[in-house]
Formats: C-alpha cells, sequence, structure tokens
C-alpha cells in the first residue's frame, strides 16, 4: 500500500483504496468454500469472519465519514444512500457473496469521495464517535480503514499459508 504521506489528493486517495480491493477480492478470487472456514489457530477467526468484520467494519465508517463530508464540504451534495443489505456470519456467505458485498460497500465508501478537493479531505472536523468528540480529517479516516483492511488482508494470508505478493 501506498504511505499515507502520497494521499494527498482525492485520486490518490481511491488509488490507496484501489490497491487494498485489489488484493482483497484476489485472495477471494482464489478462496474456495472450504478454505472460508480455515482458522490459524484454535480462537482465531476464520477467513469468514475476517472477511465479515471488514465488511461491518468499513460499513460502520459511512455515517462517520458522511458526517465529516458534511462538514468540510457543507456544499456538495451527498450520494445518495444505496445501502446494501450485507450478510452475517449466521448466513455462512459464499465467496461470491463475500465479493459481491466488499465492492458493493468500497463504492459505498467511494462514492463519499465524489467532488472532494483535496484540502477537504485534509481539513480537520469535530466528529463524534461512540459519544466522545475528535477532531480528523475525511483523509485520515479513510487511510486508517484502509490501513485496517490489509492488516486483515495480511492476517487472512497468513491464515491460509499464502505469502503476500510483492
Amino acid at each position: 500500500m501506498s504511505g499515507p504521506a502520497s494521499a494527498n489528493d482525492p485520486a490518490a486517495l481511491r488509488a490507496v483504496l484501489a490497491e487494498n480491493l485489489t488484493e482483497l477480492t484476489a485472495l477471494l478470487d482464489a478462496v474456495s468454500g472450504a478454505d472460508l472456514d480455515v482458522r490459524l489457530g484454535d480462537g482465531e477467526w476464520s477467513v469468514r469472519e475476517i472477511v465479515l468484520h471488514l465488511l461491518h467494519a468499513e460499513r460502520w465508517l459511512l455515517p462517520q465519514l458522511t458526517e465529516l463530508r458534511r462538514a468540510v464540504a457543507p456544499g456538495l451534495p451527498l450520494p445518495p444512500p444505496d445501502v446494501v443489505a450485507l450478510p452475517t456470519i449466521e448466513e455462512r456467505p459464499e465467496e461470491n457473496e463475500l465479493r459481491w458485498a466488499v465492492r458493493a460497500v468500497r463504492a459505498e465508501t467511494e462514492a463519499l469521495l465524489d467532488g472532494m478537493t483535496a484540502r477537504q479531505l485534509r481539513e480537520p472536523a469535530n466528529l463524534s464517535v461512540d459519544g466522545e468528540t475528535v477532531d480528523l480529517s475525511f483523509r485520515t479516516m479513510l487511510l486508517t480503514a484502509a490501513d485496517h483492511q490489509l492488516f486483515h488482508v495480511r492476517q487472512i494470508e497468513r491464515t491460509l499459508g499464502r505469502a503476500a505478493p510483492r
């Protein structure tokens, strides 16, 4: 993944997100149904659980990112809420459904970047997170989410015994 310093404009930020999405979807493309239940060890998450965690974590960010966008770019219209229903662990989604959900949630996230300038992305704003007020930029929050995703992509690779391509 490119370092945070390189993501100074919307195109660079989209490139970081695309790079992570490419890695995650490549892993999912190579996963069989049986691989989804592989665990690194007792008490560790399965591949399916890791992917579901990533989906729900990115979905959790959408209201916060929307709030940040409103604060720093009040003149920009918000993208229409096109929230897809996410699968749950109880539904035991297969690899095709997981791939679709990963792409759908990412499209929702990227829609919030539309029309934002580099300055707006870097502009800090107060944000309420779990009852606390924090001062964050849209860019910082999105890059933190990208790093979180990359951490779990590497966790999936370790779980499946695959080395990250360099």
